[in-house]
């Protein structure tokens, strides 16, 4: 570089530092939208509501929460990505809807990968293995036991085709070898009225759908998946304790923008996030319902999805797993 372009080059980035601060200084100057792909009532929806209000608190203006549900996930998330890059759009997403949806669906409306700007992770969590009052089981060897008895005659529900409930209850079944139906439900709070009534006899779900119902006595939890307990169900063993390894899901949440979202709005919105899962209130109902907070770096989640995308794609396509 000659001393002309230097001096040209240093000229355009004092002109554009002043921009981007007072991008940042202005955003946001009117209500954000957190679009969640999923049911209202249902996981991502509960952490939603209570991150939204928190991040309120920062930002200075109102953050709405708006469901746009359909095709586990995928038809909010191809909404997000085509709305405006300016912020005021915000795609409140999951492992589903970026690492397990890509795998299933080979017409995705949208590049989980391309078509966003990442913000941040906001949560993990293992899932709870639960099952319904219907099914007289007290244990996981119990629940294989009562499955190879009936072949067929168990199904276990789901939050939606595509959902991490969904993988993790096909990996249940291939790890297991036992014949049930997979019946899927249009969100959370479906899938848990078919469980206490005795449509369906299992969920493998996140905890914040089912820990209700287990506190209250309405479903039983045998397990988790993750690799180790969680504090809110301590006597509740792991997959694993119980004698099922290689059932390792953990599901997530997380936030992204549309691409092309100035940097300075992206990081604006990873600080108020971030304060947000720190304040107690969002502590409190994270460890109520078997989440923990994680708020992570642009820079860090932008390479958490892409090996989680990585990951589950090849996992689903190698396990032959399919949309009912």
């Amino acid at each position: 570089m000659n001393t002309r372009q230097f001096v040209r080059c240093a000229v355009a980035l004092t002109l554009a530092l002043p921009a981007a601060w007072a991008c940042a200084q202005a955003f946001p100057s009117k209500p954000v939208t957190l679009v969640v792909p999923f049911p209202a009532g249902g996981a991502l929806d509960v952490v939603a509501r209570g991150l939204a209000e928190q991040m309120r608190t920062d930002l200075g203006q109102p953050v709405i929460v708006e469901n746009r549900a359909g095709a586990g996930g995928t038809v909010g998330s191809a909404a997000a990505a085509r709305a405006a890059p300016d912020g005021y759009t915000v795609l409140f997403g999951s492992v589903a809807t970026h690492a397990i949806a890509p795998g299933l669906y080979p017409k995705l409306p949208y590049d989980p990968i391309n078509d966003y700007a990442p913000i941040t992770q906001l949560t993990s969590s293992p899932l709870v293995l639960a099952v319904s009052p219907a099914v007289k089981v007290n244990s996981v060897a119990e629940l294989i036991a009562a499955a190879k008895a009936q072949p067929g005659k168990i199904n276990y529900a789901s939050t939606g085709n595509g959902t991490a409930v969904h993988i993790a209850g096909e990996a249940f079944r291939k790890a297991t070898g036992i014949d049930v139906m997979h019946v899927p439900y249009k969100g959370g709070p479906q899938a848990i009225t078919a469980m206490l009534s005795g449509e369906s006899g299992y969920m493998l779900a996140n905890p914040q759908l089912v820990m209700p119902m287990v506190q209250a006595g309405k479903l039983r939890a045998l397990a988790v998946t993750g690799a180790a307990r969680i504090d809110s169900l301590p006597g509740v063993p792991t997959l694993k304790e119980a004698g099922v390894p290689g059932v390792d899901v953990t599901t997530w949440f997380a936030l992204w923008a549309p691409k092309g979202t100035p940097p300075a709005v992206i990081e604006r919105l990873n600080t108020a996030a971030r304060k947000a899962l720190a304040t107690p209130e969002m502590k409190r109902q994270l460890d109520a319902q078997g989440d923990s907070p994680v708020g992570s770096s642009v820079a860090d989640f932008t390479a958490f999805v892409r090996a989680e995308h990585a990951h589950w794609v090849a996992f689903v396509q190698s396990a032959g797993i399919k949309v009912d």
